[in-house]
């Protein structure tokens, strides 16, 4: 059973709150061990209104509101992001797709949709860098990731994500995931995901069985240049 993205957000940021409270309370830990501190800041005219100890509550407690102030705001942040994208529609830094895997005319998977999401990835990588949205058609219409999620073993998010990272090391090279950022969004009661691609340091081939191609952004659309072109291309990079 697909996972309601709902409660995925809600972990999502819970987890992250845990996390940035475990390295503030760490960071807490050290310096309130340290006898050091503790004895410098007795030197101080301003020891003799506010101790030591209420003064690293005080600290613990305004770092931990500004880390959940920063990231609840940035989870929002994300949420109008996607909605701003749709807005816009597809240009050179946008590009929606209808599915990541599953043939909607042919009711079946079908690997070639794949390639072409890896081949817009790998456009994003080598230009400017873009946003890709997946469950989402040419004319901004939600159709969601459903039958994507179902036609995998595990049918969730999770699932998605790991096949998602199995065809992008095969195509593109574990190298460049890092300059690729999933997330999941609710649109229309139906589950998107948002593909955020960075430039890369270095230029990004897409792999196949039939071999290696080069492929940039070109406006709305998604070019293939020849290998001969490919060394001019990287080295007006650096001008």
């Amino acid at each position: 059973m697909i996972q309601p993205i709902r409660n995925k957000k809600t972990l999502r940021i819970v987890r992250n709150l845990v996390l940035a409270e475990v390295v503030a309370y760490s960071v807490f830990l050290v310096v309130a061990l340290s006898a050091h501190w503790a004895h410098l800041y007795r030197s101080l005219a301003l020891s003799h209104y506010i101790s030591f100890t209420i003064l690293e509550f005080g600290g613990l407690a305004t770092v931990q509101i500004a880390l959940v102030i920063l990231v609840v705001t940035r989870s929002l942040k994300e949420e109008s992001d996607i909605h701003e994208i749709l807005r816009m529609g597809e240009h050179e830094r946008a590009e929606f797709k209808t599915s990541f895997r599953w043939d909607v005319q042919r009711n079946q998977v079908n690997k070639d949709l794949e390639r072409s999401v890896m081949k817009t990835i790998a456009a994003f990588l080598n230009s400017e860098g873009g946003s890709l949205v997946i469950g989402v058609d040419d004319q901004r219409q939600v159709r969601g990731l459903t039958p994507d999620m179902l036609s995998l073993t595990k049918h969730s998010h999770d699932g998605f994500e790991n096949h998602f990272n199995n065809v992008f090391v095969a195509m593109i090279g574990p190298e460049f995931r890092q300059f690729v950022k999933l997330s999941f969004h609710d649109l229309n009661a139906e589950s998107v995901c948002l593909v955020q691609v960075d430039r890369a340091h270095r230029p990004a081939y897409l792999t196949t069985d039939k071999g290696e191609d080069f492929f940039i952004r070109t406006g709305n659309a998604t070019t293939s240049l020849k290998m001969s072109e490919v060394a001019a291309y990287v080295a007006s990079w650096k001008n």
